[in-house]
């Protein structure tokens, strides 16, 4: 009899595992009919995921639809247009489809065309790494909630979450094995809702700054420096690039080596020094990354810098040096780099 009901009515929960941490899929219907004056509460589970905790994740929630006493969804508001008619629960996989679209299309009911938020949340909550936080929203009628977190920004890291819809009461008739399907009006403890980020890497630029301070016109040679810079990356991996810049003349020069995790260790090392130059500062100079994109949040840091002088030796050898185009990849194996076009 309980199969029977599970496609008749409008609201279960279920948990996808390594997809999406909670989704509502309407298909299922419990035993007993929903009380839908009961107060209800949700518990964020995100984890150990200490960086993200330490700093604060912004949780949305919406109600987009009321719940009648035998689980059927009634849109309300600004979401009276989102789509909530029952989903087939016997496959699951274009079921979690349908409804991560609706939960995309009931994010986008939240602005105008132009951008401008038209509905405030009624609930938020900030998880952080407080251990008296339990990450808990109290007081919660029954209904279809849009979960929505904002993307957070860390020193080294991006992370952006996807949205979704939760229904108030739920059962986990799915994750059971069909044996229980009473209603569960307190999402916490071991049904607690669990936030799953993806993880952007963010990237910052190193500057070479190099001073000449004298420069051999005897035979009018171009001065050729050369520098290998060593990446060790937040995750352990490694990297070496290959830079170089050219003087004609005394002065001063730099260069720009874009696109570098943020937080990783550079050690930058001057390995030509021209013909007839001898470096005069420190080498080996070691730098780390700050990422110095995020611009518009104000999550922009100071661009890595290191200096370099040069003075000519005395000598007076002509010739410079010539530029590797083999770089060190991810695997350790040396690729070779198509040089750019000079104008």
């Amino acid at each position: 009899m309980m199969n029977k009901r599970l496609k008749q009515g409008s609201t279960f929960l279920l948990a996808v595992a390594l997809t999406f941490p909670l989704l509502t899929l309407p298909g299922a219907k419990a035993a007993n009919a929903i009380d839908t004056d009961k107060e209800c509460s949700i518990q964020f589970d995100i984890g150990g995921s200490s960086e993200l905790l330490k700093a604060g994740i912004p949780v949305n929630l919406y109600k987009v639809a009321s719940v009648d006493e035998s689980g059927n969804y009634t849109a309300t508001g600004t979401f009276a247009k989102l789509d909530l008619s029952s989903v087939n629960a016997d496959n699951l996989a274009d079921a979690t489809a349908e409804w991560k679209k609706r939960a995309n299309d009931a994010k986008e009911m939240l602005t105008d065309s132009d951008g401008n938020t038209v509905v405030e949340p009624p609930k938020t909550i900030t998880l952080t790494d407080n251990p008296n936080d339990d990450h808990t929203i109290t007081g919660l009628k029954t209904g279809l909630y849009l979960v929505d977190t904002p993307k957070v920004i860390t020193p080294n890291y991006t992370y952006t979450f996807t949205p979704y819809l939760i229904s108030l009461p739920t059962n986990n008739y799915y994750n059971n094995n069909h044996t229980n399907d009473d209603w569960i009006y307190n999402l916490t403890g071991s049904n607690a809702v669990g936030l799953k980020p993806e993880q952007h890497v963010r990237y910052g630029n190193l500057v070479i700054n190099k001073e000449l301070v004298d420069h051999n016109a005897t035979f009018g040679d171009e001065a050729t420096f050369v520098f290998q810079i060593d990446i060790e990356k937040p995750d352990g991996k490694k990297e070496t690039r290959i830079e170089e810049l050219t003087f004609n003349a005394a002065g001063s020069d730099s260069v720009t080596i874009e696109k570098i995790p943020a937080g990783s260790t550079v050690t930058v090392t001057e390995v030509y020094s021209g013909a007839s130059y001898k470096l005069t500062s420190e080498n080996n100079v070691t730098a780390t990354i700050v990422a110095n994109d995020e611009k518009e949040a104000g999550q922009a840091g100071e661009t890595a810098v290191v200096s370099f002088t040069n003075e000519h030796d005395g000598r007076t050898n002509g010739g410079y040096g010539v530029k590797n185009n083999f770089k060190l990849d991810e695997n350790g194996q040396y690729q070779y780099t198509e040089p750019a076009a000079k104008n």
